[in-house]
């Protein structure tokens, strides 16, 4: 899953470092509250609940002190965001939230033990379909049969946007890379399915973003 930078709206801001090493990037700020609404209606009452993609680390920062009775895990791929992730942990300092795993969630899984809830925020827009569908096979494998993998961002349905700033967005992404860009929902819930994953729920989320989830059965 690797690839050149890609040019986002918030690549600028997420330039600047706090002096404690910590990256901000005003999305995760804006979104957070909105995701955990939904989030915490999936997460288990015991185990392990894993973020992909993390990111800064903003989002399981804020989300690991309110269901302290999980523990949380963040991941990413780059190298780069470690930092950052590993300097929000310490400055939420909440017990159940561990230090971050670097590993390409397209690829091959590190174990997970008791792995009940897998959460993915503003990622699948930026990968490829291969890819995606990898990482949705990554993500059944590893949940406990009950599991649920939560998918929030931009979606298209039946190939169309929901909104005009969602196809311009669409654009700039296929301009840096021809191979990524918005998914369709239909195509998202035909993957799931394949690896053995229902529709659980889709819900509508700010700005004209879904949270597509699905459940492991068993």
């Amino acid at each position: 899953m690797s690839q050149p930078p890609l040019k986002l709206p918030d690549s600028g801001p997420m330039t600047d470092t706090l002096p404690d090493g910590r990256l901000s990037a005003p999305s995760a700020e804006r979104n957070a509250a909105a995701i955990f609404e939904r989030l915490i209606g999936y997460v288990p009452t015991g185990g392990m609940v894993l973020e992909l993609a993390s990111g800064t680390g903003q989002h399981i920062a804020a989300f690991a002190p309110s269901a302290s009775d999980v523990t949380w895990q963040p991941s990413d791929l780059s190298a780069e965001r470690m930092g950052s992730v590993e300097a929000w942990r310490a400055y939420v300092n909440a017990p159940n939230l561990q230090s971050p795993v670097q590993f390409d969630a397209s690829g091959a899984w590190p174990q997970f033990p008791d792995l009940g809830l897998v959460y993915v925020v503003n990622l699948f827009h930026l990968i490829t379909n291969e890819d995606a569908s990898a990482v949705i096979r990554g993500a059944a494998a590893a949940l406990n049969a009950g599991g649920h993998f939560f998918i929030y961002g931009p979606f298209r349905n039946e190939g169309k946007f929901r909104s005009d700033g969602d196809a311009a967005f669409h654009a700039s992404l296929t301009a840096q890379n021809v191979a990524i860009g918005y998914k369709d929902l239909e195509w998202m819930q035909a993957e799931l399915m394949q690896c053995g994953l229902s529709l659980a729920a889709v819900h509508e989320m700010p700005a004209n973003n879904l949270a597509v989830v699905a459940r492991k059965g068993g």
